[in-house]
Formats: structure tokens, C-alpha cells, sequence
């Protein structure tokens, strides 16, 4: 039987992040607070030359809290773009503003620009930028429109830890930064993130909303420990007579593994209150962190292998592909097929605002108004570029894209 090659299934999961997993469920005495919170916050800190930082219990309530911070109201409106996770927008209606959508580019993922200047009014009060699959936004431009407008600039970096703009980190130039330690990016710590600011006014602000919070229960922080153990033993079971689709269906039955946007979160509603991020969580992730540089030029070199032979432009000097994205005409095909080879291959972000079942018009969305994003969701689909990911994998990935072509005219496609 191949290898199983799966996307999303805990894909920065390795063998020293199971045993540390594995050693910190049987010292529950230490799941609250310990050095591994501080040395996590200074390592970040570091990383990305921010003063202040938090760590949280996931990245939808770190925005979430960021938000509150700015003290917005009903009128008030926060852009951001399209081609999006629902966790962006929930996260302003819960903050009690109103999202507004820019459309993105053609092609890259991230924001356009006209579009943004377009759709900023006077109830305007902050803009998040996503840098989409860890492509760098343009950062200079948003800035200086973010100056003219004195709108508050989120950098959203949960595909972008590690990414650079011009030398620069992503993550150092917004006023606030979110981060993601979620089970399929940059770093995982199954749930979790952080957030960072800049300025001392709005480091008071948010330090007022952390200072509230409790930590999860001994319940909660058990599941997410479990989480790296469990499916380090699906993984390789996942397409064998399917048998770690079903190990994942009885575990979520169980409710021995949570889901990572539930069906409540697709209506608008909270599913994980916030919550700080216990130490538990912060050794996992700090585990992670210290392999960050060489995940990301692994994930880099698998991208450029993508382009080189799938004979797509190049990929961008400073970018780290959380995801490998590409255009086809008919993504639920391509799908399919990849199933077949045992390959589970993305659709980040298909619809437009993901995953399927998201209430739009909860969500204030008007179709037509993204057009750009829309086209981009109706075509995406994403290549896995993550540490368990070898060439000979890609090359297995590349045949099924190159048997698709077969029966396709590329010439159909976006790229």
C-alpha cells in the first residue's frame, strides 16, 4: 500500500512532538503554567520585534480579543478580504462591528488594493490582512493606507509565521498580530495562538481582556494531548480499508477529539470560549517553534519543486506555503481523482467564505461583490508542502495533477 499523503491530518506532527505529547499527559501537576508560556512569549516576541504579547486558546478568540480592545460598535466597520475562513469574520460580528469584504487578486490570494480604497468610509476603524497561504501582503501600500485612513492594521498571520516582506518578519509592521497554533498551521499546538502589539495604548487594552481569562479545563487540555498521540496511529491507517476514517468518526462521537470549526461557528456562534493558552499546550508548540526555520524551508523547497514542474511562475522570494495553491477547472474532480491514489489534497478557501455551510448572509456577504475571490474559490486547490512531505511524495501529488491535465485543457485554468 503507498504512503497516505493527507493535507490536513496533523501534518507537522513527528515522532519527538508524540513523545513529548505522550510525556506531558502523564504530568497533569504541570498543565497550567510553566516556563514553557514564558519562553514561548519571548521567542516570539523576538521573532517578530513586538513589546507585548499573549498567548490564547486559539487564534479566532485572540482576534476576537484584539478587537474588543478597539471598543467597537455596531456602526463601526472592520475590513477585510474574501476568500476567507469564517474564524475572520465571526470574530468582528462577536466584537460587535460590521465586516466588510475586499475582493482579493487574480491569482495571488491577498488583497486588492483598488478594491480596499473603494470600500473604506468614515465608520472604518481597523483592516486585517491574512497573508494568504503565507504570501506576503503589500505591506508598504497598506500601510500608507492605513496611515491616510487611520485605520487600525491587524496582521493575521496564521499562513504566515516565518514569512518576510522586504527582510522584514510578517507580523512586525501591524499594530496588533495574530497568530495561529492551530492542528494544520505554521506550528501546531492542536488549538492555540498568540497575539502581539506594538504600541503601549493598545498593549494596556489588551491586557485588560487577557487578564480575565481562565484556563481551559483538565478535560479540555487531555483532548488536545491526545489529539498528536491518536493520529499519529490514524495517519498511516487513514486509506487502509479506511479504517482511520472510522478511528475519526468514533473519536469525534466520543468527543475525544474536537472539531476544528464546528457546525455552531458556521451559524455565527462561540464554540470555544476564550481562554488562555495552559503550558500543556505552550511545550507543544514551543516544541514547534524551535523547528520553524527548517519547516519552512522544506516547505519552500516542495513549493519550488511544485512550480518548477507543474511549470508555474515562480514562487515568491519571501513567501513559506503553508499550502501550495493552484487553479484547475474542476477542483472536485482533481479531488476525487487524488483519493483514488490516496493522496487528500485542500480547498482552502472554497466557498468564498469557508468551509461549506457558512451562513453568508449572517455574515453580511454579498455575492458579486468579491468577484475576484469568488472565481478564486470556484478553482483552488491546495498542495501539501508540510515537513512529512518528501519529493517523492510531491512526485506523486504532480502525477495525479499531470493525469487531470490529461483529460483537460490547462490552457482553461487561471495560472
Amino acid at each position: 500500500m503507498p504512503k497516505p499523503i493527507l493535507i490536513s491530518i496533523s501534518p507537522n506532527t513527528q515522532a519527538d512532538d508524540v513523545l513529548l505529547a505522550v510525556k506531558t499527559i502523564f504530568q497533569p501537576w504541570a498543565w497550567g503554567r510553566g516556563q514553557a508560556q514564558i519562553q514561548l512569549i519571548n521567542q516570539l516576541k523576538t521573532r517578530l520585534k513586538q513589546p507585548y504579547a499573549w498567548l490564547i486558546n486559539g487564534a479566532r478568540n485572540g482576534l476576537f480579543l484584539a478587537l474588543k480592545a478597539l471598543n467597537l460598535n455596531s456602526t463601526d466597520q472592520v475590513l477585510c478580504q474574501a476568500f476567507t475562513c469564517v474564524a475572520v469574520p465571526n470574530a468582528i460580528r462577536w466584537a460587535g462591528a460590521q465586516p466588510v469584504f475586499v475582493d482579493t487578486n487574480k491569482t495571488d490570494f491577498n488583497l486588492n488594493l483598488s478594491d480596499l480604497k473603494l470600500k473604506i468610509t468614515s465608520h472604518a476603524k481597523a483592516l486585517i490582512i491574512q497573508h494568504t497561504f503565507g504570501q506576503p501582503d503589500d505591506l508598504t501600500a497598506i500601510k500608507a493606507i492605513c496611515r491616510q485612513h487611520r485605520l487600525i492594521l491587524i496582521e493575521d498571520c496564521a499562513h504566515a509565521l516565518g514569512a518576510k516582506y522586504q527582510m522584514k518578519p510578517v507580523g512586525s509592521f501591524g499594530d496588533i498580530t495574530v497568530l495561529s497554533f492551530g492542528r494544520d498551521k505554521i506550528i501546531s499546538s492542536v488549538f492555540g495562538g498568540a497575539v502581539l502589539a506594538q504600541n503601549q495604548s493598545l498593549a494596556k487594552k489588551l491586557e485588560s481582556q487577557f487578564s480575565r481569562l481562565a484556563y481551559p479545563s483538565a478535560w479540555w487540555i487531555f483532548k488536545q494531548l491526545f489529539h498528536p498521540i491518536i493520529f499519529s496511529l490514524i495517519v498511516p491507517t487513514y486509506y487502509t480499508l479506511g479504517l482511520g476514517k472510522v478511528l475519526i468518526f468514533l473519536l469525534r462521537q466520543l468527543r475525544l477529539i474536537s472539531l476544528p470549526v464546528t457546525l455552531t461557528e458556521k451559524q455565527g456562534q462561540v464554540s470555544y470560549p476564550p481562554q488562555k493558552l495552559p503550558q500543556a499546550l505552550a511545550v507543544l508548540a514551543l516544541n514547534q517553534l524551535n523547528k520553524l526555520d527548517r519547516f519552512n524551508r522544506h516547505r519552500r523547497q516542495i513549493a519550488q519543486y511544485y512550480s518548477r514542474r507543474l511549470f508555474l511562475p515562480p514562487i515568491h522570494k519571501e513567501a513559506i506555503y503553508l499550502r501550495f495553491p493552484i487553479l484547475v477547472k474542476d477542483p472536485d474532480e482533481l479531488i476525487k481523482l487524488a483519493k483514488k491514489k490516496q493522496i487528500l489534497l485542500g480547498n482552502w478557501y472554497c466557498p468564498v467564505i469557508a468551509p461549506a455551510g457558512v451562513d453568508l448572509a449572517w455574515q453580511s456577504y454579498q455575492p458579486g461583490s468579491c468577484p475576484n475571490a469568488e472565481n478564486l474559490s470556484q478553482k483552488v486547490i491546495n498542495l501539501p508542502t508540510h515537513p512529512r512531505m518528501t519529493l517523492t511524495d510531491a512526485n506523486r501529488v504532480i502525477s495525479v495533477i499531470n493525469n487531470y491535465y490529461f483529460f483537460h485543457d490547462r490552457n482553461q485554468t487561471d495560472y
